[in-house]
Order: structure tokens, then C-alpha cells, then sequence
């Protein structure tokens, strides 16, 4: 079973999501950015580190973007090597995003809508 991090300001989108993973994952939630940051510190303290996260990009505190460079930068400080770190998927409704998310060091990107079918697919493919 995987441990995943949904991070979205919606709540709805938030449950959905446990939903359609409920059967292959445990999964933590974060409504913003700092609450985000502050379960990927907790999950490095406790070393019960996350399979993956799903990251929204618009959200308060901090922005997905924004989330997304502080945990690289963090990996880096750990000595994790590029393309080693935890996967992040972005999960956005506008694909202009993905290139600044790329640019940041996200590994994949879903787009909102999201269904299971893809979303499990998509993280299988990733951590298996």
C-alpha cells in the first residue's frame, strides 16, 4: 500500500482523490502549502517517508511551485541526487503550468479534472 500527500486548497478535490486511491493507498492530506511542508518535514522526522505526493499549484501559504522547490532544495541540503528525490505530481487545470514545474524538478503532471483509471496508472508507473 502506498503513503501519498494530497496537497489541494479544495476540499472536495481533496476527498475525491482519497477516494479513487483508497484501495492501493494511506493518504495524509494539506490544504495549503505550509501545511504541506509541514507534513513532508514530519513524514522526514518520523522516517515514515511519503511513496509520493500530489501537489495542486494554486493554493494560499505557498503556492505548489513553491512547495515544489522548497522539498528539492531540502533534498538537495540531504544529499539526494537529482531525480532521486520523492515523485511529485503537479495536479493543475491550466497546462501553462507545466513547464515552470518541470523547470522545478516535478516528475509528472495530471490535469484536473482527475480519474482514477489515469491517476492510478500514473502512480504505478512511478513507484509501483
Amino acid at each position: 500500500m502506498w503513503k501519498i500527500l494530497v496537497v489541494d486548497d479544495d476540499f472536495i478535490t481533496r476527498k475525491l482523490t482519497i477516494e479513487m486511491l483508497k484501495e492501493q493507498a494511506m493518504c495524509d492530506t494539506a490544504a495549503n502549502g505550509k501545511e504541506a511542508m509541514q507534513a513532508y518535514q514530519h513524514s522526514l522526522d518520523t522516517k515514515q517517508n511519503y511513496d509520493l505526493i500530489l501537489l495542486d499549484v494554486s493554493m494560499p501559504e505557498i503556492d505548489g511551485l513553491g512547495v515544489l522547490r522548497l522539498i528539492r532544495e531540502q533534498e538537495k541540503e540531504d544529499g539526494v541526487l537529482l531525480g532521486e528525490g520523492i515523485p511529485i505530481i503537479i495536479v493543475t487545470a491550466y497546462k501553462k503550468t507545466f513547464t515552470d514545474a518541470f523547470t522545478q524538478g516535478c516528475d509528472d503532471y495530471l490535469l484536473k479534472p482527475l480519474f482514477a483509471k489515469t491517476l492510478i496508472e500514473k502512480i504505478t508507473a512511478m513507484v509501483g
